[in-house]
């Protein structure tokens, strides 16, 4: 019997795809290497200069086509050795043909599911699935490739079955409200974030500041001979960050439907990301220097078990906006409601910030101490909600939920005691939005850390009977 027996297979052209770049490679250095005699042949038979040689073509054809076949032998024992199943409780992939690799993905775990589409698999109609799990990014799971439409099939699916999952915990037992909490059926929805224009997009890219610093080097490098060894490693590291704030919010939109985002976005490597609204733990609004001219912001969210960064994927939620828009979105996804953002959430100016760096602390922030500011939202002395105002040039502002919070660090450096002032560290889950209060007075530190010490705090859930609680 098949140790493949009863899973579903990818796509046949998946080996290739996987390597197409080394293939790519391969091919312009063939190019490369033999393109010119190639074409001093083909003028010399059009200028009648010497005969038609077949035996060297038919080689050279034949060579090909033996390398192309082997190459499909081999690469079809890798695919036969890859097949995927959905059972009543998990996703499997199973992979490898020296040594065997069953990874899986229990439903209760899935964070989100996403549909990929990479630049070349768009060629073919072609989509790989991605399946976040709550062990963060190094655990996902990359099913593909598959055609378009079985990969969409195959997304739904296991959104459905991860839905399925919250009505029941894997005893059969109806489960608590808040328990095994995950992604729901993808729908149309409400638009959240209309598709951004292509001219906005580019735009906001010509004035960020990894593109001006690509602009200036060209200039450089142009009027200066730094040679080959200084021109190559400045273009690969800032190419793709320049690539990277294109591609990412090329015709991005954003929409919500049963407290679910559903994002898609991308000029080369078409991606659809569905992020659950609880997951969503910090949002920062941010606007970098030259966006202050025509008014754009970008909001960016921590999401639980994305971390840092997804393969591919993206966790600015709103990539280039108006304020209002962004103020929108923060409504939608973060921890308050239209009047709180009113009174207390303005990102470019703090409203009635509770606590702000003293005068002593200019020495540290000459700058940004008078745009520096923590304000409490809620109930007094229990705030359901922390905000974060700083940046004079690049203003900056940040929101959690209180009861997101993991830890709190109450830190002093040498030249803070010197000064009399502390900061406070907000300990979050892995992500891209850090926050913290920072060159408080002593007095004012201590007291925001007792205070947020006292926050409301999820409760804790628990296995079921037998099931180890770190599974």
């Amino acid at each position: 019997m098949s140790s493949l027996e009863g899973f579903r297979k990818v796509h046949r052209a998946t080996p290739f795809l996987r390597i197409w770049t080394i293939i790519v490679a391969v091919l312009a250095a063939f190019a490369f290497n033999s393109g010119a005699s190639v074409l001093s042949f083909i003028w010399g038979v059009v200028t009648g200069e010497y005969g038609f040689a077949v035996l060297p073509i038919l080689l050279t054809v034949g060579g090909a086509v033996i390398v192309v076949a082997l190459a499909w032998i081999i690469t079809g024992i890798w695919w036969k050795a890859v097949g995927f199943r959905i059972t009543n409780e998990e996703v499997q992939l199973q992979r490898g043909v020296i040594s065997k690799d069953l990874r899986t993905a229990r439903f209760d775990r899935i964070q989100a599911v996403d549909l990929v589409e990479s630049f070349i698999a768009r060629i073919f109609r072609l989509a790989e699935v991605r399946i976040e799990t709550a062990g963060g990014s190094d655990s996902a799971i990359s099913i593909g490739f598959l055609r378009k439409s079985e990969a969409e099939a195959l997304k739904r699916e296991l959104l459905d079955a991860s839905q399925h999952s919250v009505a029941t915990t894997p005893a059969g037992v109806p489960a608590e409200p808040g328990v095994g909490e995950t992604v729901v059926v993808e729908s149309a929805g409400d638009v959240l974030v209309p598709q951004i224009p292509v001219q906005r997009t580019l735009a906001s890219t010509a004035l960020s500041l990894a593109t001006i610093i690509t602009a200036i080097g060209i200039v450089i490098l142009l009027f200066v001979p730094f040679g080959v060894s200084i021109a190559v490693p400045f273009f690969v590291g800032m190419v793709p960050a320049v690539w990277n704030l294109i591609d990412k919010s090329w015709q991005f939109t954003a929409t919500q439907r049963n407290d679910v985002l559903h994002v898609s976005y991308g000029l080369a490597n078409r991606r659809k990301q569905s992020i659950p609204l609880g997951r969503i733990h910090a949002v920062k609004l941010k606007q970098p220097l030259l966006w202050r001219l025509v008014g754009w912001w970008t909001v960016t969210v921590t999401v639980v078990g994305y971390g840092d960064t997804t393969q591919g994927g993206t966790s600015k939620i709103l990539p280039v906006g108006s304020k209002e828009l962004a103020l929108k979105v923060l409504e939608a996804v973060g921890p308050l409601n239209s009047a709180d953002i009113a009174e207390s959430a303005d990102p470019s100016h703090m409203s009635r910030p509770q606590y702000t760096p003293p005068v002593a602390a200019r020495l540290l922030t000459p700058v940004d101490r008078t745009r520096q500011g923590v304000t409490l939202i809620g109930v007094a002395g229990a705030p359901g909600a922390v905000v974060v105002h700083e940046g004079r040039f690049m203003p900056r502002m940040s929101v959690i939920d209180t009861s997101h919070i993991q830890e709190l660090t109450l830190k002093h450096g040498p030249i803070q005691r010197i000064l009399g002032l502390s900061t406070v560290v907000f300990n979050l889950v892995q992500g891209p939005v850090g926050m913290a209060a920072s060159d408080l007075s002593a007095a004012d530190g201590k007291e925001l850390l007792n205070i947020l010490r006292n926050r409301k705090l999820p409760a804790l859930e628990s296995a079921p009977l037998g099931q180890n609680s770190l599974d």
